[in-house]
């Protein structure tokens, strides 16, 4: 037989038990947000880029001050600064997004791109030898067309 009052002790140590437990769930890792695909398709006119060879980088940016920074720069601005961009936005995973080079009349079949995290927006930067801004706004949510032409890209809504 147990001497003494022990029904403190016990209802004590109850609680401590329902607080860790409560601590422990606090402490479950948020649940991962499910893949979302980013449908892209892309032409590439004979002629393009005068016919020579194009560069082309697709950037998803997480941060709305950064998107807001990257639409006022050229693509020769993003060419000649990416790396110094991803070295200053370490968290902006979506910087390296998609990076190609193809040549004029070159036929392109793309997966759909899986990215896990919520985009601010999206932009397209081709590498044109002629001067220009040479950069598109892209939907990630909807199905693109690009299509590098002679001169400069130009991005549409898939039908």
């Amino acid at each position: 037989m147990l001497k003494g009052n022990y029904l403190p002790r016990i209802v004590f140590i109850f609680a401590c038990g329902v607080c860790a437990s409560l601590l422990l769930t606090a402490c479950v890792p948020k649940a991962i947000r499910p893949a979302s695909k980013l449908m892209l398709k892309v032409e590439i006119s004979p002629q393009a880029n005068n016919n020579n060879p194009v560069a082309l980088d697709l950037v998803l940016v997480q941060s709305k001050k950064l998107f807001k920074e990257l639409m006022k720069i050229s693509a020769s601005e993003w060419f000649e600064k990416r790396n110094e961009y991803r070295l200053t936005y370490p968290k902006e995973t979506g910087l390296n997004a998609g990076s190609w080079e193809w040549v004029p009349g070159q036929v392109v079949k793309l997966d759909p791109l899986l990215y896990k995290y919520k985009v601010a927006g999206a932009l397209v930067f081709a590498n044109y030898l002629t001067p220009g801004a040479h950069r598109a706004v892209v939907n990630p949510g909807k199905p693109i067309v690009i299509t590098l032409e002679a001169e400069d890209i130009v991005v549409k809504p898939e039908k």
